[in-house]
């Protein structure tokens, strides 16, 4: 059943820059409390749809008899603003708000300055929740891209995926890849890694694809 929570958003407007929010929208509601919409998550095939008016935006299926039933429809969380436009917030901002700003991503640099780095994207409802459209959030899913980097003097790094069309979109700084070094060989066993990748990778420093709030990282959808 969809409920209505209170949320007390980002204090830093780039959070919200981060979800695709016009600047000026941004810095309004950074550190705001907002009422909105929570619709639960749905296991896929529990609810029957009517095919005359069927859902804008969320997967469905039509069986053999031609009845439709819902996809898989994780926890959703929207909030329309004052010119009545519904913007999508990521999920995890219910339970611990938005994950700490990450000191290393703080570039030392002189100046102005911009990279492209190779990204692997989370999920199309990821990509959703941060506001990037329908058919280009199915686009970004499909595999590796490159995503635009830019740093400047005491900034927050900024990131931007180009979809197919050649429109830029802002994804969330901590999306990019970081290295980390892995637990040894008995750590990663313990954690049930197959033993020949636990071999080769115990204790190596690797680049992963980290992203908060996708449905990989977050209990309950």
């Amino acid at each position: 059943m969809t409920s209505t929570r209170r949320i007390v958003l980002p204090g830093e407007r780039f959070r919200l820059e981060e979800i695709n929010m016009p600047t000026e929208l941004a810095a309004a509601l950074a550190g705001q409390a907002v009422d909105a919409e929570v619709h639960p998550e749905v296991p896929a095939g529990t609810l029957r749809l009517d095919v005359n008016d069927l859902p804008d935006g969320l997967p469905f299926l039509i069986d053999d008899d031609g009845i439709a039933w819902n996809g898989y429809w994780p926890k959703r969380v929207l909030y329309t603003d004052a010119s009545d436009r519904t913007w999508r917030l990521p999920r995890h901002w219910l339970k611990q708000g938005a994950s700490p700003a990450i000191q290393a991503s703080r570039y030392e640099v002189t100046h102005e300055s911009s990279w492209l780095e190779c990204w692997c994207p989370p999920t199309w409802w990821d990509l959703q929740d941060v506001n990037i459209d329908e058919i280009p959030a199915a686009d970004g899913e499909r595999g590796a891209a490159c995503i635009e980097v830019i740093v400047a003097p005491g900034e927050i790094p900024k990131a931007f995926w180009r979809c197919p069309s050649g429109k830029a979109w802002r994804i969330p700084h901590d999306w990019r890849r970081r290295r980390i070094r892995v637990p040894d060989c008995g750590g990663l066993l313990r954690n049930n890694w197959p033993h020949d990748i636990a071999e080769e990778l115990g204790g190596r420093i690797v680049a992963v694809n980290y992203h908060p709030g996708s449905l990989c990282c977050l209990s309950g959808g």
